[in-house]
C-alpha cells in the first residue's frame, strides 16, 4: 500500500491489504453444555435428525451467534451449525400432530426433538430432567454421536 503525498491511500496498488481484525477469527468456543442448550433453544425449518457431535469449530460459531448484533446473522450462524450436525429425514405421516424423532441427552437434561408441521423443534423449550422422561429409543449422547 502506498501513501500519496496528499495523505490519501493509493488504491491502484495491486498488493493486498489486511485490515486489522478481519483476518483473525480465533474465538474461544462456548462450553459444550451451553452450546447444546443454545442450539436446541431454536426451531429449524425442515425435518432433520442429529447424527454428529458438536466440534470445537461448531462451538466457536455458536459463540459468534451468541454475540451477533442482528437476528439474521445469529440465525445464519446457528443454521450452519445445525445443518453440519444433522441429516434430513422423512416428514411425519400426520403433519398436524408433533412426532417424536429422537431424544438428545446432555448432563441431567433430555431434549426431545419433534417434527412439528414444517419445523424441527425441542418440546418443551429447554428440555426436561432426564429422570422424568420415558424415551421410546435410547437417547443420543452428543459426546459419542
Amino acid at each position: 500500500m502506498r501513501l500519496r503525498t496528499d495523505g490519501y491511500l493509493d488504491l491502484r496498488d495491486p498488493r493486498r491489504v489486511k485490515t486489522p481484525g478481519e483476518y483473525e477469527r480465533d474465538i474461544e468456543p462456548t462450553p459444550e453444555g451451553e452450546a447444546v442448550r443454545f442450539l436446541l433453544s431454536h426451531s429449524f425449518p425442515g425435518h432433520r435428525k442429529i447424527v454428529r457431535p458438536l466440534t470445537e469449530a461448531h462451538r466457536s460459531r455458536i459463540r459468534m451467534a451468541i454475540w451477533a448484533d442482528s437476528v439474521a446473522e445469529r440465525m445464519s450462524l446457528v443454521d450452519r451449525v445445525w445443518r453440519a450436525i444433522t441429516e434430513p429425514v422423512m416428514p411425519p405421516s400426520d403433519p398436524d400432530t408433533p412426532q417424536l424423532l429422537q431424544v438428545v441427552a446432555w448432563g441431567d437434561r433430555a431434549f426431545p426433538i419433534y417434527l412439528d408441521d414444517g419445523t424441527t423443534r425441542v418440546i418443551p423449550d429447554g428440555g426436561m430432567p432426564v429422570g422424568t422422561m420415558e424415551a421410546p429409543e435410547p437417547p443420543v449422547n452428543l459426546k459419542t454421536a
